[in-house]
């Protein structure tokens, strides 16, 4: 489904117009719904990591190192650091090395990142020396987006019915109370059901190796 259909169809569920669900609240909401399915999306992906499709660039970064300092500010928005590599003189990345100079250890507070030891220009390379990689949130859809209408979220298709419905609950809470008891019931089958969301990314790429996979428990 694109936005355009996305919001079509939360109109619909809600018994709404344009007018009556504005579009900026519709978009509000519709944002909303898609990062809290990311959100759990997130929490259960073991064979790989998850990252919404419509970013125009993979979830990695640079640091430039410095001559001695260990502490360095990210800019990039992330929610969690997923590897820290440091280049060597020789163009390698590692994660894990004791040459001296060579950082082997990383501490996050926030996005400040502390690397130990403090690099050492004679064992790597100062300029885009680290590379990181990360989780993200979900992208963020724009009015802009919303006019072309062309747009899919960056989640598995099945579940984009799932937007519209958690958008339109949002609206039918203040003005529709009668319609959210089956809007609730769908929702909870599309995220928790034998079949819903989270089964479909726990089990997404079963070609990786297997691990032991935590229940997945309703936190709604």
């Amino acid at each position: 489904m694109t936005i355009e259909q996305i919001n079509t169809k939360a109109r619909s569920l809600a018994d709404a117009d344009s007018t009556s669900y504005t579009a900026a609240n519709l978009l509000i909401d519709v944002n909303t719904a898609v990062e809290t399915l990311v959100g759990k999306i997130i929490q259960v992906c073991k064979h790989f990591t998850f990252d919404d499709e419509n970013f125009a660039n993979i979830a990695q970064g640079t640091i430039t190192l410095e001559e001695g300092v260990s502490k360095y500010t990210i800019t990039d928005k992330f929610l969690h650091i997923l590897e820290i590599k440091v280049e060597d003189n020789n163009g390698y990345l590692h994660i894990v090395e004791a040459t001296t100079g060579l950082p082997t250890q990383y501490r996050a507070i926030g996005r400040t990142i502390f690397l130990a030891p403090a690099p050492k220009a004679s064992a790597v390379t100062l300029t885009a020396g680290a590379e990181f990689s990360y989780t993200r949130t979900s992208y963020q859809i724009t009015s802009a987006d919303v006019t072309t209408g062309t747009l899919v979220p960056g989640i598995a298709s099945p579940w984009h019915i799932t937007i519209a419905r958690m958008a339109a609950i949002e609206y039918c809470s203040s003005y529709k109370k009668d319609r959210v008891p089956k809007l609730m019931a769908q929702i909870q089958d599309d995220i928790y059901g034998r079949e819903g969301l989270l089964s479909f990314y726990i089990n997404r790429q079963q070609d990786r190796g297997s691990r032991l996979i935590p229940k997945v428990e309703n936190t709604r």
